[in-house]
This record gives structure tokens, C-alpha cells and sequence, in this order.
């Protein structure tokens, strides 16, 4: 993770604007948006002002392979009870334009997602949000609770594709699920309510139908 990724994750966390941080460096705004999207470096005497601002040493702000700002444990940990799905493969049918996934296997879910696995390995989540059913189908040996696997922390730092409703459609209920932008993307860190990808945009998790990992 680079300093501006870093920067701007904990700005974003904090609820703190670029104006606002800005301000108390003695910068301007435009300094911000240059560090965050890494067109910039601070000095070495604004990084020790951030640093005591967000309350991170400078070890953690500077070292590319350090990671900060991902969600804590709690809500946001899948679940641990699997007894509901083992032993199934499911279908999954989502609102409106959308496809879904069949013959996966689920792994748990979240206050925001169902997390799911393809016979071929790669995984998935899918916003709870966005279901309007769940098929039991054929069975299956795979045991859920033997797959390791880190909840939203696996899907980090790794090629996805993200399926996003953008809009409502004609009929209530039916969404357009538009992925062009999101076909091959970096998540950084998932906070409480968005996303940061890799380039400093942020999506609404309220708006994520799907992600999945793309496969080598």
C-alpha cells in the first residue's frame, strides 16, 4: 500500500476532508490530492504532522508492505456457523439484470454479504442486499469450515471484478448492474460503508452486488 493510499484511507476514516486535513498541515488542498493519488510526496515534516494527526508511526506510514485501515473484526467477520449450508451446492438469483451465481458452495456471510466458492476454487461474495433467493441443489463433500479463508481481507490486493447497481429500472426492484469500469480492479481496503480501490476511487458497499476473484 502506497503513502497515498495510506493518507487517504485514514483521512476517509477519520471523516476528514481535504480541506480539512489541509488545514491543519498548512497545505493546500490541491498538496493532498497530489499525495493521495501519489503524484506527490509529502515532506518529511508533514509526514511526522500526519503521523501524530492519525496516530501511526512513521515505520507504518512509510513501508509500502504495511497495510492500515482495513475493517476490524465483529460485524464485518464471517460467520463461523455453517451447519445451514454444508453439505449443498447453491444457487443464488439476484435482482433485477443480473445472473447471479449457481453451483457454489458458501462459506458464510456478514452483516453486507454471502461469501461463496466455485467448484473451480475462486471465490466470491455476493450483497445480501441484492438476493432475492437461495436454491438448494446437489450435494456436495466440501466441507466449508476446512476452506481457509479470511472473510473481505481475501479479497485485497488481488485482481477482482465488482458488479455495481448503478441505477433503478423501469420495474421497481430491477437494478442495472452495470461492471464495465470494474472488470479487472484492485480493492485496497473495505471501510464501514465503501471501498477503496487501488487508484484512490471509493465505492458504496450499499451498492455492491457481487465480487469475485478472477481466476488465473
Amino acid at each position: 500500500m502506497t503513502i497515498g493510499e495510506k493518507i487517504k484511507l485514514l483521512r476517509v476514516n477519520n471523516g476528514i476532508t481535504q480541506e480539512e486535513l489541509a488545514e491543519k498541515l498548512n497545505v493546500s488542498r490541491s498538496a493532498i490530492a497530489k499525495w493521495e493519488t501519489d503524484n506527490g510526496t509529502p515532506e518529511i515534516s508533514n509526514l511526522k504532522l500526519i503521523s501524530k494527526e492519525f496516530l501511526i508511526s512513521l515505520d507504518d506510514l512509510l513501508n509500502d508492505e504495511r497495510q492500515i485501515g482495513e475493517s476490524s473484526e465483529g460485524d464485518n467477520k464471517p460467520c463461523s456457523n455453517y451447519s445451514d449450508y454444508s453439505g449443498y451446492y447453491y444457487t443464488i438469483n439476484l435482482k433485477g439484470w443480473n445472473d447471479g451465481v449457481s453451483d457454489i458452495f458458501i462459506l458464510g456471510e456478514d452483516k453486507d454479504f454471502i461469501y461463496y466458492q466455485k467448484e473451480n476454487g475462486v471465490k466470491g461474495l455476493i450483497g445480501k442486499k441484492y438476493v432475492t433467493s437461495l436454491k438448494k441443489g446437489k450435494q456436495c463433500s466440501i466441507l466449508p469450515e476446512k476452506v481457509a479463508f479470511e472473510g473481505r481481507k481475501h479479497f485485497c490486493l488481488k485482481p477482482v471484478f465488482l458488479e455495481v447497481a448503478q441505477k433503478e429500472g423501469f420495474f421497481e426492484g430491477f437494478f442495472d448492474f452495470r461492471n464495465d469500469d470494474y472488470l479487472d480492479v484492485e480493492i485496497i481496503s473495505f471501510l464501514d460503508s465503501v471501498l477503496c480501490l487501488k487508484g484512490g476511487m471509493e465505492i458504496s458497499i450499499d451498492t455492491i452486488s457481487k465480487i469475485e476473484e478472477l481466476s488465473e
